[in-house]
């Protein structure tokens, strides 16, 4: 078997490590950043672990890190990964910052992982530019930031060579958005490919927050009609059908119905609607026009209209990034 290394020539990346290491933001950097691919030869990333800290590293469970560079290494990197940070989110080593603005100074692009924003917030780069991060964090960067235009919809930022990515798996959106840009999108989404996962979603899409699975020790008749209504979305019932076949009057079903699951029926109604057109989007070569003729729409006009408000895209430029088509 033939063990020749292949030597990279690609961009370089270090990932930032520190102690109370956030385990999963890590590992997204490692993964696509440092695994091996020979696959695409010697023309990848060349990758560095990089100690944030004197003393040894730590993560959750026991695991511990041994790491042989430090904060000195983040002078040749031309791409750095801030992969999440630790509380006190706001108390940011001196050194480190010192460490990311003559990086920064130097052209290299810094990216912040979820709560890795904290960092570049702390740097001072962030001032008058845009950024996210994950949706639990955003009204305390608001207010430990109040200068950063922090938006609570989009999976991630980019501006002037600054990075930030929503919640946790948002990283890896924002991290094929690199690869991406370095490389292409046949590229990206091979890497998404071999992790199997999506291939890449705009930036511009929402960070959606999965609603919750109905209890099942109250209403009972609840999931069993919505369950009903998720199948047959072309005759869904009005909310009066609805509370008729739930036993309850249309008041009281709205009532329960919105402290149930979150939301307002009709909003319900339109994300699985959304949801069923982004499938049909995906997985066949329908036209706009069937797909939404089939999830219940008035006309294509009204399917582009909603792709525009909640997606930021059109239902065409949908197909084509999530089928990896140039």
């Amino acid at each position: 078997m033939n063990m020749t290394k292949i030597a990279l020539n690609g961009p370089r990346v270090a990932v930032v490590a520190y102690d109370r290491l956030c385990q999963f933001e890590f590992g997204i950097a490692v993964e696509i950043f440092g695994l091996s691919r020979p696959e695409f030869g010697g023309d990848w990333y060349q990758f560095d672990i990089v100690s944030a800290e004197e003393s040894a590293i730590s993560g959750l469970g026991g695991i511990t890190y041994q790491i042989d560079k430090g904060l000195e290494a983040l002078a040749e990197a031309d791409i750095i990964i801030l992969p999440g940070w630790r509380e006190p989110y706001i108390d940011v080593p001196s050194n480190l910052l010192k460490a990311l603005l003559k990086a920064y100074k130097n052209k290299a692009r810094l990216v912040a992982i979820c709560g890795g924003a904290y960092i570049l917030a702390a740097t001072g780069l962030l001032k008058n530019k845009k950024a996210t991060t994950h949706w639990m964090f955003l009204e305390n960067f608001k207010k430990e930031y109040p200068e950063i235009d922090i938006s609570e919809a989009p999976l991630f930022c980019e501006e002037d060579n600054l990075y930030t990515s929503a919640g946790s798996a948002a990283g890896i959106d924002l991290c094929l958005h690199i690869v991406q840009q370095d490389y292409g999108l046949t590229k990206a989404n091979e890497v998404a490919k071999r992790l199997v996962v999506a291939p890449l979603r705009s930036g511009n899409a929402t960070q959606d927050v999965a609603q919750p699975v109905l209890p099942q020790n109250k209403h009972q008749k609840l999931p069993d009609i919505l369950n009903q209504i998720k199948s047959n979305l072309l005759s869904h019932p009005t909310i009066e059908e609805a509370a008729q076949k739930a036993n309850l009057s249309p008041r009281t079903f709205t009532r329960q119905f919105q402290k149930i699951v979150g939301m307002t029926y009709g909003d319900w109604i339109r994300d699985l609607k959304l949801e069923q057109a982004k499938s049909m989007l995906k997985e066949t070569d329908l036209s706009i026009e069937i797909i939404a003729e089939a999830c219940g729409y008035a006309s294509s006009s009204s399917l582009r209209r909603l792709f525009q408000e909640k997606q930021l895209t059109t239902p065409l430029q949908y197909r084509k990034t999530i089928k990896g088509l140039e």
